[in-house]
């Protein structure tokens, strides 16, 4: 089933917000309204017809709420719930106030709502969307501050889930003003940063712009340091190779957590090949993953050649 779309207007027809005049558009005799005129490449936050499912979220006393039909509806870029959408074209369809009101106060006192407009239940804030809101225009459950679009946020205008902070776009932040998931820090733009002001991802330090990173104002990936901009080389088994972490592949078997399981079920073909590692060196290897030599030639039918 579809879901509805609403739009609130002013009783003579203007929009709150945009002061567009609908009266031309407004239902009439029973019958749905004109089309709207098209407005090409409408985009969320920029241009075109902003409708929503949460009235309660838009409403004003006075006000007129009308369900509507859609076209060209530009896709959600939110991270929690859609509390509103941008439309290239609506119509109105009818005027529900009534009925919407009417079933909104009906169900009111058995919500336990503490304050007005909440179409969810136990909110003590004002005009939320879901349940268990202390703050207000919250759209989902258990948020903490207000104009959060998500569930769990503590801060005000959090789009996602998890966020601790202000301004946050994505979910698990701890900070502000972050776009993408599990940043600690402020203004990263990016995923599992730790610091501030960080483009990419994983970067621990600050204004990195690349991805793997630790320190600071580092351009490029897996810099250890600061103000470096070409990539370093690597090193395995505690010597230089010359190579970067692009030109290493390890073996399928060797990117599982429980590598010493997997290298006796792993193809002899995959076990030759981590032997075949830059630097290899069999006592570092069982060292870090309890392999030893007699087992790489107990798995490949090698001879042992009494050496370690």
């Amino acid at each position: 089933m579809e879901e509805k779309y609403y739009k609130i207007l002013e009783t003579g027809g203007n929009s709150p917000t945009k002061k567009f005049d609908y009266a031309p558009y407004l239902p009439k005799n029973g019958r749905p309204g004109k089309w709207l005129p098209k407005i090409e490449e409408a985009k969320l936050h920029r241009d075109g017809y902003y409708i929503s499912k949460y009235w309660n979220m838009w409403y004003s006393e006075g006000c007129r709420i009308f369900e509507v039909e859609h076209k060209f509806m530009e896709p959600c870029d939110d991270f929690g719930v859609e509390h509103q959408a941008c439309c290239g074209q609506i119509r109105l369809l009818r005027d529900v106030t009534e009925t919407v009101l009417a079933e909104f106060w009906k169900h009111a006192e058995e919500n336990r709502n503490t304050a007005e407009w909440n179409t969810g239940k136990y909110n003590t804030g004002t005009r939320n969307t879901g349940n268990f809101n202390p703050g207000n225009f919250n759209t989902g459950s258990r948020n903490t501050g207000d104009r959060n679009i998500g569930d769990f946020n503590t801060g005000d205008c959090n789009t996602g889930i998890d966020n601790v902070g202000d301004n946050n776009r994505g979910s698990g932040n701890v900070g502000s003003h972050n776009t993408g998931h599990s940043n600690t820090g402020d203004r990263n733009t990016g995923s599992y940063n730790s610091g501030d002001g960080n483009v990419g991802h994983s970067n621990t330090g600050s204004f990195n712009t690349g991805s793997r990173n630790a320190g600071k104002w580092n351009v490029g990936n897996c810099h250890v340091g600061f103000f470096n901009t070409e990539e370093p080389c690597v090193r395995m088994f505690n010597k230089p190779t010359g190579l970067k972490i692009s030109d290493i592949k390890l073996p399928k078997w060797l990117n599982r957590k429980d590598c010493k399981k997997e290298f006796w079920n792993a193809p002899k073909k995959d076990v030759k090949a981590a032997l075949n590692l830059p630097n290899f060196d069999y006592a570092i290897f069982e060292k870090i993953t309890g392999i030893s030599k007699e087992d790489f030639e107990k798995k490949l039918g090698l001879k042992s050649s009494g050496k370690r």
